[in-house]
Order: structure tokens, then sequence, then C-alpha cells
């Protein structure tokens, strides 16, 4: 049988140059998650153009923007958490921020639909 080997025994699979685009990369992310968060509060503003007593679905919005507001954060979260898993085992990283970017703009423009569509269709 052979010894089995830890992850502190072996040699990083990853150069650090990847490891630098990853870093770069995730600082790029987080960069760019306040800035998603405030235009997904900008959002609430659909709400104003509904006069009073309408059946403009104010509900579905801030179910909108709360989906906007929120996502990017969770996705950040996770592509990190993905990140730090996956540096530490010695595996390829570099994709994962762009991966979680392009979830991020998913659920953000959901997050944007579901909020569009209750002003356009009157709720």
């Amino acid at each position: 049988m052979s010894d089995p080997t830890t992850y502190a025994d072996q040699e990083p699979r990853t150069s650090t140059g990847e490891r630098t685009v990853t870093v770069l990369l995730m600082i790029g992310l987080a960069a760019l998650v306040p800035v998603a968060s405030l235009f997904a509060m900008i959002l609430h503003m659909l709400s104003d153009g509904c006069p009073d007593g309408s059946e403009c679905g104010r509900d579905q919005v801030g179910v909108g923007v709360a989906v906007a507001a929120w996502s990017p954060w969770a996705v950040y979260v996770a592509a990190l958490v993905l990140v730090v898993r996956r540096w530490v085992r010695g595996r390829s990283t570099w994709w994962v921020p762009l991966v979680a970017l392009v979830i991020g703009v998913a659920f953000w423009a959901l997050g944007r639909s579901i909020a569009l569509s209750a002003v356009s269709t009157g709720g």
C-alpha cells in the first residue's frame, strides 16, 4: 500500500501567474458588486410611475429589486468560497470569477425583469 498524501505534501498544480489573474479578477468582481446593487436600488423608482390606488404591483417591484440587489453579493461570496477551496487543493481557479460574473449578471437581469414586469403589465 502506498502512503496517502495530504494537500500540504502535494506540489501546487497552478502557477503564480494563474493565481495572480484570479486575484485580479476577484478584485474586479468585488468592485462591480456594489455598483450592481446601487443600480438595483435605482430600479425601485419604477414604482414612482404608478398612480395612487392603481394595480401597479409595488410588491413585485420590491421583489425584483431585492433579487437584483442581493444576488451579486450572494454570487460573489459563493465564488470566493469556491476560489479558496480550489486554491487550497491546488486546482485551477481563474475561470471562477468569470463564471460568477455571468451568473451575477443573469440574476441581476432576472431581478430587473421581475421589477419591470410589475409596471408594464399593471401587476
